[in-house]
C-alpha cells in the first residue's frame, strides 16, 4: 500500500532524527492517512485520504 493521499497526492517527506549529541540519522515523516468515503469525479468511493483533505471536504 502506497503511503500517498488519493486526493492531494501528499506523500512521505524525509528528514533527520537529531540526537542530543547532534548525530543525524535518516527518518521519514509519514502523512496521517485514513480510509474514508470520498466523492471523486462524481462517484462515491473509499480512498486513503490525509486528515487535511478530510477537514477540507467536511466544510
Amino acid at each position: 500500500m502506497a503511503k500517498r493521499c488519493d486526493v492531494c497526492g501528499k506523500g512521505p517527506q524525509y528528514g533527520h532524527n537529531v540526537s542530543h549529541s547532534k548525530v543525524r540519522t535518516k527518518r521519514r515523516f509519514m502523512p496521517n492517512l485514513h480510509q474514508a468515503k470520498v466523492t471523486i469525479n462524481g462517484r462515491r468511493q473509499t480512498a486513503m485520504v490525509c486528515t487535511r483533505c478530510l477537514r477540507t471536504a467536511a466544510k
